[in-house]
């Protein structure tokens, strides 16, 4: 298991960047570094079940642990989905991972977002030192367009 983090500073407001990061149609835009057309189900509001997914219906499913508007949001990945089902078998069942991002006001109205990823499956830390930085670039860049 793995431990990963990773930030950007961006030039917008922490308002801007939130709300860039989890409206459904912006998400499917910066998700598209993990795999185009991925796009999520449910809510983000604490308590709640989210499902992450691609075109073909493979994806995971989250539970949102903690959710302070425009500070930080954290989810326990708790199940992988295949054809758009729960995988009964899922490591992630026995072991959730979990993700966490904090969203910090800086000097001159910029942001700062960092990204926490624990216990993660060591097959796809190469994925992931990939494809977060990437999709933290198009965050950054549909956050700081005046869009």
């Amino acid at each position: 298991m793995k431990d990963l983090q990773f930030s950007i500073d961006i030039a917008a407001p922490v308002a801007r960047v939130w709300d860039c990061m989890f409206d459904p149609l912006a998400y499917r835009d910066w998700s598209s570094a993990f795999c185009e057309g991925s796009y999520y189900e449910g809510s983000w509001e604490a308590g709640r079940r989210l499902r992450f997914l691609d075109p073909q219906g493979f994806g995971m499913e989250a539970i949102v642990d903690e959710q302070v508007r425009h500070e930080r949001l954290s989810l326990r990945l708790v199940g992988e989905i295949k054809d758009g089902r729960p995988v009964a078998d899922s490591p992630l069942a026995q072991a959730p991972a979990t993700e966490r991002y904090v969203f910090a006001a800086q000097p001159g109205g910029g942001t700062r977002l960092v990204v926490h990823l624990q216990s993660w499956n060591d097959g796809f830390t190469d994925f992931l030192q990939t494809t977060w930085p990437e999709a933290l670039k198009r965050l950054k860049a549909r956050a700081e367009s005046t869009h």
